[in-house]
């Protein structure tokens, strides 16, 4: 009994530890991001390089050569993160919405994702109304970017 129970904490925490590496090697509907969603569901488990935990009120904080990133854990759901790359960008992801939000604040766009990284959306909000439009290669592209600009680092270390 006590063996298994060993053997089954040591695959989840092998899942929680590898899991960018999977989501990079493992098929996934053609669409999704799995590897970011692997990166923002695993942060606490997996390797951050170049990471200095000591962050007020928890998290990491990553100095890259574009700039500091931090990861912060909100509240004591570990799965409430939001990660900020200071004056630029933010990625939110939390999991009781329904998805996984990366807000430029250069412009004023909002990338939405649904909880399998599939992008679904874009908003676009000034003074007025915001307005929801369907993604095209245009935003695909820069999404792809700004996602390498978040968490690129990271999947480069794998």
């Amino acid at each position: 009994m006590n063996l298994s129970l060993v053997v089954l904490f040591q695959g989840w925490v092998n899942l929680g530890k590898y899991s960018v590496y999977y989501a990079q090697h493992l098929p996934h509907k053609v669409g999704t991001n799995r590897v970011m969603v692997a990166v923002f569901n695993n942060l606490d488990a997996i390797y951050i390089p170049n990471a200095n935990y000591n962050v007020p009120f928890g998290g990491v904080r990553v100095k890259t050569s574009e700039g500091d990133i931090d990861y912060r854990f909100e509240g004591l759901k570990i799965n409430d993160i939001s990660v900020f790359k200071k004056g630029e960008l933010s990625f939110s992801l939390k999991p009781e919405a329904g998805g996984l939000d990366l807000i430029d604040f250069v412009t004023p766009y909002t990338y939405n994702f649904n909880s399998k990284g599939e992008f679904i959306s874009v908003t676009y909000s000034e003074e007025t109304t915001p307005k929801t439009i369907k993604p095209t290669l245009q935003y695909i592209i820069i999404v792809k970017e700004k996602l390498n600009e978040m968490y690129g680092f990271i999947v480069s270390h794998r």
